[in-house]
């Protein structure tokens, strides 16, 4: 090999050797009991974190029982209105559109308030909460005698 050939092959050998970019190198630190320690905090201790956790339960307790006790003081009445009598109808379409009629009317009546419905073949009772549920049964009252006026329907009122 000539002078020039190994000096070429010296040099391609020196660029085939040459170090990798520098990467950084992620070194987690490891707490005494020999976990790592990734927030860098010192592990806690078992009765310390018996404290902690007696006072987050005692906590708790206290926060449900405040919310018990409002949440009964300050529980929405609920009415609810019963509708009997779709058993007599023949055509299917017309009890759905007529079932959809009510829905719309129990929507208005309801506006934002918590309701409640539940439909059989024979009957609906639709609940409204709220403190003033009483006077929005009695508006969807009136609109499901617009409704059902001539189709011999029972509606129950239970007022709370």
């Amino acid at each position: 090999m000539s002078d020039s050939v190994a000096a070429d092959a010296e040099g391609k050998a020196g660029e085939a050797a040459a170090p990798p970019p520098f990467e950084p190198v992620r070194v987690v630190p490891t707490r005494p009991d020999g976990w790592p320690d990734w927030l860098g905090r010192r592990p806690i201790s078992s009765v310390d974190r018996d404290r902690i956790l007696k006072d987050l339960s005692a906590d708790q307790e206290e926060l449900d029982a405040a919310k018990r006790r409002d949440g009964l003081r300050l529980a929405p009445l609920f009415s609810s209105v019963t509708i009997e009598g779709f058993g007599g109808q023949g055509d299917p379409r017309k009890v759905a559109r007529l079932r959809a009629a009510i829905n719309a009317a129990c929507r208005v009546a309801a506006g934002d308030r918590r309701t409640s419905y539940h439909a059989t073949d024979e009957r609906i009772t639709i609940g409204i909460a709220g403190p003033d549920a009483r006077e929005r049964i009695a508006v969807l009252r009136q609109q499901l005698a617009k409704i059902g006026g001539s189709r011999g329907w029972t509606i129950i009122e239970d007022l709370n």
